[in-house]
């Protein structure tokens, strides 16, 4: 306990530089670590301070490999909020709830990764094209394609996803588009595995 607690110490003591540098060398030693060690690097290297000594650790690669992943989930999340999204209680309503907690019908749903929710300022919202208000269910091939792409785990990936227009599909259509109406489900299926197959 006494040794962690000194090697601890010595890590907090070093400056950024020097500390990023170690754990650098480390990440790209360690072949343990290769499935991470571009996203891990690139994950630091986008930070907002990052210094001087602390680029110099990083591959430039890496570097411009972090910019242009958070230009691309920036735009995403654009893209994202364009489109109509409910509330965890409006989520209740949809479905008809008789839960006294207006919040727990969505939850459930999001925590068995039925459908796409995500937090934004303490709030979980939900693009409404996930819900039928006719039958007050969530559409079946949403659910079925969210376990699919593995909404639980990245929720805004799936969301872009669904939201964005395909190539597969006729100029401005999306996903979502297709599952909001009867008859296209075998068609959201085969663009969820096109995808998968890339």
């Amino acid at each position: 306990m006494s040794i962690d607690h000194d090697l601890g110490a010595e890590l907090r003591a070093l400056p950024d530089g020097e500390f990023f540098t170690l754990l650098a060398r480390e990440v790209t030693s360690r072949e343990s670590m290769s499935s991470v060690r571009e996203a891990l690097l690139s994950l630091v290297a986008s930070g907002p301070t990052l210094s001087a000594s602390i680029a110099a650790a990083v591959p430039a690669h890496a570097v411009t490999a972090s910019i242009a992943r958070a230009r691309i989930e920036t735009a995403a999340r654009q893209a994202i909020f364009e489109h109509p999204h409910l509330e965890a209680a409006d989520v209740a309503d949809v479905l008809r709830s008789r839960d006294s907690n207006r919040r727990s019908p969505a939850s459930r749903l999001r925590e068995r990764g039925d459908i796409v929710g995500y937090e934004i300022g303490g709030r979980y919202l939900y693009p409404s094209f996930q819900f039928d208000a006719a039958t007050a269910k969530v559409r079946p091939v949403v659910a079925e394609i969210n376990h699919l792409l593995d909404a639980k785990h990245d929720p805004w990936g799936v969301s872009s996803w669904w939201l964005s227009p395909s190539g597969w599909l006729p100029e401005g259509q999306s996903p979502a588009d297709l599952a909001a109406v009867e008859g296209h489900d075998e068609e959201v299926r085969a663009i969820a595995r096109d995808l998968l197959a890339d």
